[in-house]
């Protein structure tokens, strides 16, 4: 049988990632917004009117960040799962963190119950 570099990968280099961990890093809907921004924009945000990478600062209360040069707004949940939901970030990320956490998965009804949100909303979190 030949073994993969997959295969090899020490076990003692992949740590878990508990709830605790969660927490610590998304511990508001800000940070939430930062971990997405960095993860859509990982060389910086590219202004759609300036025409090049140039520094974006947050806008305070939206889910947007603003250049610096220009004015134009970026909405880094556009395009997402997470546009146009009144569900808190938080919340989306930690329903993530659950169906990727848990073996057989998670049902909608525990979705439910974990996050204090209605059935409706839970179930719409998985379609």
């Amino acid at each position: 049988m030949k073994i993969t570099a997959i295969q090899t990968v020490d076990a003692a280099k992949m740590e878990r990632y508990t709830i605790k961990d969660f927490r610590k890093q998304f511990p508001d809907d800000d940070a939430c917004l930062v971990w997405l921004k960095q993860y859509l924009f990982p060389q910086g945000i590219t202004c759609k009117v300036c025409q090049k990478i140039t520094k974006h600062h947050k806008v305070a209360k939206r889910k947007s960040y603003s250049c610096d040069r220009c004015g134009h707004h970026v909405h880094p949940t556009a395009g997402t799962i997470y546009h146009k939901s009144s569900t808190p970030l938080t919340d989306w990320f930690y329903a993530v963190y659950l169906m990727a956490s848990t073996r057989c998965g998670i049902s909608a009804k525990q979705l439910e119950r974990e996050l204090g949100v209605t059935y409706k909303t839970a179930w719409r979190m998985f379609h």
